[in-house]
């Protein structure tokens, strides 16, 4: 008995981990598709919200057709997104031009070559969590890339994490080139929203937390 009920728990485990997997792929191929859609300069913005709205619904045990909700995020965000994280990507568009033109010349371990490289992930860090923030919480356009700043200068330990992730989906890429087109970017845009609900989710529950300790210490208001 014991035998098929692990049998079972195996069985689950592959079909989630396959199910997961084509997933990554349908995000991977929707994202390239609408950003091409939108002239590759506005679209990948609304791409990107509508690939982390999505995953979340998705990690919330939502069923929805991909391509039909991708759509409709894509369509519903796309000037809003883009005013939020356009300006994140023509800068970190820029600093990786400017990355690799020092790598080619053999200066990036000059002071200007590491401090652009040092710019370049920390825009690359902002973006990892702009967006993922983005469609977690309600807040003013031009408040997002300032909360998320201020989150990565109090959670430096889960930005690494977040670094170290896109550092390993990177270095699977150069290994295994063959993924790059039908992996690596959904894989990436899926677990950096995952891992950056989860973050948000732990801070919420803090936050609850020490609203709830400290109610019972309010003064009371005396009713007229």
């Amino acid at each position: 008995m014991s035998n098929r009920t692990a049998a079972g728990g195996w069985a689950l485990r592959a079909h989630a981990a396959c199910d997961w997997l084509f997933w990554v792929m349908t995000v991977n191929v929707l994202w390239y598709a609408f950003t091409l859609a939108g002239g590759i300069v506005l679209g990948a913005a609304p791409a990107t919200i509508a690939a982390a709205e999505l995953t979340r619904r998705r990690l919330r045990g939502e069923a929805f057709p991909a391509v039909r909700t991708f759509a409709a995020a894509w369509r519903r965000e796309f000037w809003r997104s883009n005013t939020v994280l356009a300006p994140i990507l023509v800068i970190g568009a820029i600093l990786t031009v400017n990355t690799i033109g020092f790598a080619g010349a053999g200066t990036l371990a000059e002071t200007s070559g590491i401090l652009t490289l040092v710019a370049l992930v920390l825009t690359f860090a902002l973006l990892a969590v702009t967006f993922p923030l983005y469609v977690h919480y309600d807040l003013p356009l031009r408040g997002y890339a300032l909360t998320a700043s201020r989150w990565m200068l109090r959670n430096l330990a889960h930005v690494l994490l977040l670094v170290l992730a896109a550092v390993v989906i990177v270095t699977a890429s150069l290994i295994l080139p063959g993924i790059i087109p039908f992996l690596s970017l959904g894989a990436w845009l899926t677990i950096d929203t995952a891992l950056c609900l989860a973050f948000f989710a732990a801070n919420d529950r803090q936050l609850a937390a020490a609203d709830a300790d400290a109610a019972p210490h309010a003064v009371p208001v005396a009713a007229g």
